[in-house]
């Protein structure tokens, strides 16, 4: 097994819609792993239906049978950039009709600001190639990419707490969570500081990081 810590670091403003106080439009702190996998390139939107909607289940189920999977990101460091949008004055939008209902046409944007850095892991059966430079968010955001491949991980069994943000459906067919503080966006939200019982990755040195084992990608409760 490889595991393999990344570090993001924003070069330009992230947006994406988490949650809407009025017409403010607030980008979470936090970075969903099924972004994460499309951004890596590890996962491609072959088809989206009129609502655009991505076909999350279709695209990311055969990482399973490779042995892949991706946590999402939590912030080391990050901060808030706001503006004010209006979709008259942006060149890169044609149509009105046609814009996805996730943007907002008009109102204020709180976004993550150039600058701000996020850690999650990418795990793998085999080694990995893993990008420099990826595109996030609605506005495909340029990211830095630093990867960093751990030692080799040893396997424990028992009650452990993850510090680390994690997809609920990807853990609760294989581990009994006890305990943890939500994170609320779409379109799953994630759970950190999550204590539970089953099987983790622990390393020689580290001794603060526990990694849920047989993470996969799920899609039903």
């Amino acid at each position: 097994m490889h595991i393999y810590r990344l570090l993001i670091t924003l070069q330009d403003p992230l947006y994406f819609a988490t949650r809407e106080l009025g017409r403010l439009y607030v980008t979470e702190q936090y970075l969903h792993n099924y972004a994460l996998t499309y951004a890596l390139g590890l996962a491609k939107s072959s088809y989206y239906d009129a609502e655009h909607i991505p076909h999350y289940e279709r695209e990311l189920e055969p990482l399973n049978q490779q042995g892949i999977y991706i946590t999402p990101a939590r912030p080391l460091n990050s901060a808030y950039v706001t503006h004010t949008y209006k979709f008259a004055n942006l060149s890169y939008h044609v149509k009105m009709d046609k814009i996805s209902k996730n943007i907002p046409t008009f109102g204020r944007i709180r976004e993550l600001a150039p600058e701000s850095r996020f850690e999650f892991f990418v795990i793998s059966q085999k080694e990995l190639k893993l990008p420099k430079w990826i595109r996030l968010g609605k506005w495909m955001s340029k990211a830095e990419v630093t990867v960093e491949q751990l030692q080799k991980p040893k396997i424990a069994e028992g009650i452990f707490t993850c510090t680390h943000p994690l997809n609920p459906l990807d853990i609760m067919f294989t581990n009994q969570v006890i305990s943890y503080d939500l994170v609320n966006m779409p379109p799953v939200s994630l759970i950190q500081n999550v204590q539970m019982r089953g099987q983790y990755y622990h390393f020689d040195g580290i001794q603060s990081l526990k990694i849920p084992a047989r993470m996969e990608y799920r899609f039903r409760s």
